[in-house]
């Protein structure tokens, strides 16, 4: 059961992360930097909710299962995790600050937040195969006749 809660806390992330990427990152970019502004006091933390949820539910799942067991699947998604994480608020969260004060170019920091997240995106969908290929093995209610 651990195993299918971590794919739908991945799917979930995946969807999350391509929505920010595909629809609302292009679009911040027709905004005034004071629109910008505007939209980021008004809008964030409706978004932020989403990855309230799904962040910490994806990091309490990994960490049940590298409680369970310890192979190089549970070893390196807890790595990978935390690097998200850390690359999360050490980078880009800090450039979301600089669009809320109105510093430097939006543009610019707009790109560079798109180009994080694409990173994240990545990740993300490796971890996700790696989950479903994970599950299949580990699991009857997929395929049955896959477990040894």
């Amino acid at each position: 059961m651990i195993d299918i809660l971590r794919v739908l806390f991945e799917f979930g992330s995946v969807i999350a992360f391509c929505m920010l990427q595909f629809i609302i990152y292009p679009s911040l970019k027709f905004y005034s930097k004071d629109g910008l502004i505007k939209w980021y006091h008004l809008e964030r933390d409706r978004i932020f909710l989403f990855a309230v949820i799904l962040a910490p539910g994806h990091l309490i799942v990994a960490v049940f299962q590298l409680l369970n067991r310890q192979d190089a699947y549970t070893i390196t998604s807890i790595g990978v995790i935390f690097l998200l994480w850390m690359h999360h608020f050490m980078i880009v969260e800090p450039k979301h600050r600089k669009i809320i004060a109105g510093i430097g170019s939006t543009d610019q920091i707009l790109n560079s937040i798109s180009k994080n997240n694409l990173v994240r995106i990545l990740a993300l969908v490796f971890l996700l195969g790696w989950s479903i290929y994970n599950t299949i093995l580990e699991t009857d209610l997929w395929l049955p006749s896959s477990r040894n």
